[in-house]
């Protein structure tokens, strides 16, 4: 029988093998953004205080972030092999989608019996014992879907290194980007037609196409795996294990660190913007759920069309830094005009998700430009962890702000509760204020550094 041979993974195999784990991460992100048109039903329906509401999406960092999970998904990527970690990872999505569902579920006291009680008399018993189950279920899907994500990046390093690696980075993001959209466009409709609980299990049966797509991937890869293998070492690009090394994250230089902090501000503020999106553009501009779900995927079409191109002139051009600083900079007047005018909110969103187009395509393909191969494991795993400390405290220090300027009246013997998103908007903007000092700083270092790498004009990666 004949070897397969090295020319078609140059060719079509990889382009296969990034649309096939595109669409895996496709279902992790749309069980993010599951839950965020929904935030008035699940108010109603649970009496969830917006602060409540910012939980869910905290919880999905809290385990990455205590218990070190995002770490540690990279030892387990490297311990188990990309087939069955893959696996394992995409189910603890589907559980945890599964759970998040249960937990909103008005049968939740006979499906749990005796637990129930005991859950809604533990600690903090402010929270009813549907937002814990709910929480539980956040965060196993937190630790899957991190996870999920690492697997990706170390996919698609193997596949496009020394090839179009910023372009596939890009179009990676961008099918991510559309699982927010489809997200935000269906769950509305979703629940207003069959009800929350219902919309809440569709993001389940998401996963469970994306879990199919990933038993594809695993054949696809036994196919090609070897002649992929032969390619990289006549390229000469065979590299050392990429393991989490604790001592290892300690001596990265200014460089690294700068980055990791736009990171930290840059999608702490731009993911809780999208979390509240809907709901602010409801209370500020009148919107039915089903309209404000729709003019907040403004933000997500932005990114899938201009991310690709991006990544194209990061690969064709460098530019890195320089295209960082204009993305981070792009969000603070958007943020400002959302906050105190009433200008369209298209028009801003818009440009927030320009913005969230030209940061990580530069972002993700500098990377692995400043570290070994052998600690590109370390570099990945220090990111997404800082990222995710962002991504635990700041969703649920907006919904404290919004708690804060909430007021409810009485019209006609019915209460109606205002919310007013101004000063929760200005934390947006400090974020991304923050961001872009952070990329200033970042061509200030790159500029002076003298071991012949830099991220703003190297071009190949």
């Amino acid at each position: 029988m004949n070897e397969p041979s090295a020319e078609p993974v140059s060719r079509w195999y990889r382009w296969l093998i990034l649309l096939i784990i595109s669409f895996v991460c496709f279902g992790t992100y749309y069980i993010y953004d599951s839950v965020t048109p929904l935030k008035g039903m699940l108010q109603d329906s649970l009496g969830l205080t917006s602060a409540d509401y910012g939980l869910l999406f905290s919880a999905y960092s809290v385990a990455n972030v205590f218990l070190f999970m995002v770490l540690i998904s990279g030892l387990l990527v490297d311990r188990l092999g990309v087939k069955r970690s893959g696996i394992i990872f995409s189910l603890l999505c589907a559980i945890g989608s599964g759970l998040t569902a249960l937990g909103a579920s008005e049968s939740l006291p006979s499906n749990l019996g005796p637990l129930y009680g005991w859950l809604d008399g533990v600690s903090p018993r402010a929270w009813s014992a549907e937002l814990k189950v709910m929480l539980v279920g956040r965060m196993i899907y937190g630790i899957g879907a991190e996870a999920i994500l690492v697997l990706a990046n170390k996919v698609l390093a193997r596949w496009f290194l020394g090839k179009e690696l910023a372009l596939a980075y890009a179009l990676n993001l961008s099918v991510l980007r559309l699982g927010t959209a489809s997200a935000l466009f269906f769950q509305a409709p979703i629940a207003l037609r069959f009800g929350v609980v219902p919309a809440l299990w569709f993001a389940t049966f998401v996963m469970g196409g994306g879990i199919a797509a990933y038993f594809v991937y695993i054949a696809v890869e036994k196919r090609a795996g070897r002649a992929l293998e032969m390619r990289q070492a006549e390229a000469g690009l065979r590299s050392e294990e990429d393991v989490f090394r604790w001592r290892e994250a300690f001596s990265f230089d200014a460089t690294f660190w700068l980055i990791t902090l736009l990171s930290l501000c840059f999608y702490s503020a731009v993911f809780t913007f999208q979390s509240y999106a809907p709901d602010f553009l409801s209370h500020k501009f009148g919107y039915g759920a089903v309209l404000a779900g729709t003019y907040a995927t403004a933000l997500v079409w932005g990114t899938a069309f201009f991310t690709p191109i991006f990544g194209w002139i990061v690969d064709k051009r460098g530019k890195r830094a320089t295209l960082m600083i204009i993305g981070a900079s792009l969000c603070i007047p958007c943020y400002l005009l959302l906050a105190l005018t009433r200008l369209h909110p298209v028009v801003p969103i818009f440009f927030i998700g320009m913005s969230l187009s030209l940061v990580p395509a530069a972002l993700w393909a500098a990377i692995p430009m400043m570290v070994p191969a052998s600690r590109l494991g370390t570099a990945f795993g220090v990111v997404n962890w800082i990222q995710n400390v962002g991504l635990m405290l700041f969703p649920w220090i907006a919904g404290k702000i919004a708690d804060i300027h909430t007021t409810v009246e009485n019209v006609a013997g019915e209460e109606t509760m205002h919310i007013d998103y101004t000063m929760t908007l200005m934390l947006f903007a400090g974020l991304a204020s923050a961001g872009l000092v952070a990329a200033l700083l970042l061509k200030w270092v790159d500029r002076r550094r003298t071991d012949g790498i830099s991220i703003e004009n190297v071009i190949k990666v």
